[in-house]
């Protein structure tokens, strides 16, 4: 287990953040996945200067620290069509979340072009996204986030 603290995070989103710059990317919406990317997409989103275009997409594929089915619970709705949009996570962890999501924003919304960002990639992923701020090796990584879930990590 990996724990990172809100110096890591801080970090992680100002390089995340000249990273897209640099690339030329500059999304029309900036999508959260809750609720783990909700914090990362609100320091990109002030970072990349775009904190007026945000939505979430509510999902989860945990109970606790099991593993489980993807469940959806929230998507937006509006017309992202043609729409530049940039993704936001905390985790590709085994990288199924990130390619369903995927999935449902080209097929259901299809949306221009889509791009992804999360803080940590896990070695055994099997889905990397576009940008990521660092990647591990652990199978668990706990978030500053994270303290009120799993109080015995801090």
């Amino acid at each position: 287990m990996v724990r990172l603290t809100w110096n890591d995070i801080e970090g992680m989103t100002d390089e995340l953040a000249t990273k897209i710059k640099a690339s030329g990317f500059k999304p029309d919406y900036i999508i959260g996945l809750a609720t783990g990317g909700l914090i990362p997409l609100y320091f990109l989103a002030r970072k990349l200067e775009n904190n007026r275009n945000i939505l979430t997409i509510s999902v989860n594929s945990y109970d606790k620290d099991k593993k489980g089915d993807l469940k959806i619970s929230y998507l937006p709705e509006i017309d992202l069509s043609n729409k530049k949009i940039l993704l936001v996570d905390d985790i590709a962890g085994t990288g199924d979340t990130l390619k369903e999501i995927l999935n449902i924003l080209v097929d259901k919304y299809k949306v221009g072009e889509l791009k992804i960002v999360t803080m940590v990639v896990l070695k055994d992923s099997t889905f990397y996204p576009d940008w990521y701020g660092v990647e591990k090796n652990e199978d668990w990584v706990v978030f500053p986030w994270d303290k009120a879930e799993f109080p015995e990590h801090f």
